[in-house]
């Protein structure tokens, strides 16, 4: 894992949209959560969130940005979602600043293509800026909610997958 894995994935993705709708190529979910390890904004491994009570998250490492409405039930049943969607500041000066918009994906069902957009659309953001070699400063800047959506949403779209 490197700093450009995660714009590759990205882009694998784009580039595999219309197959993974489908179901004709499937995501690998690991290899998300091997980037959001590589991140280290979560204090555990990605996996260890798909087990995890929503108010054990909330009450350690949540920024609060994320809805967590029923705190005995795993953090995979929420159906909130934060998406990365844009990154300005200073790489230079190790400033960055994300900004966040919360996407309804089980408005009316759930809705496959949104949470493979909040991956790749995360991704490709995170991506543009981690390649630059300041991954401690992508990784301080980054909210942990929205990167915990990368772990749900992925996971989810790969058990609908399946």
């Amino acid at each position: 894992m490197d700093q450009f894995s995660i714009s590759n994935l990205a882009d694998w993705l784009e580039a595999h949209n219309d197959e993974l709708m489908a179901k004709t190529i499937q995501l690998d979910s690991t290899k998300v959560f091997a980037i959001v390890d590589y991140l280290k904004v979560l204090k555990k491994p990605a996996e260890k969130y798909l087990h995890m009570k929503q108010v054990d998250y909330y009450t350690t490492e949540s920024d609060h940005k994320l809805n967590l409405p029923d705190d005995q039930s795993p953090l995979t049943t929420t159906h909130d979602r934060i998406m990365v969607n844009h990154v300005d500041g200073s790489i230079k000066d190790d400033q960055l600043n994300f900004t966040y918009n919360h996407e309804p994906v089980f408005d009316g069902g759930y809705a496959p293509q949104r949470d493979l957009n909040i991956v790749k659309y995360g991704l490709e953001v995170i991506g543009a800026v981690a390649t630059s070699g300041h991954i401690e400063t992508v990784s301080k800047a980054l909210s942990p909610d929205a990167v915990l959506t990368l772990v749900l949403a992925a996971n989810a779209f790969a058990n609908h997958e399946s």
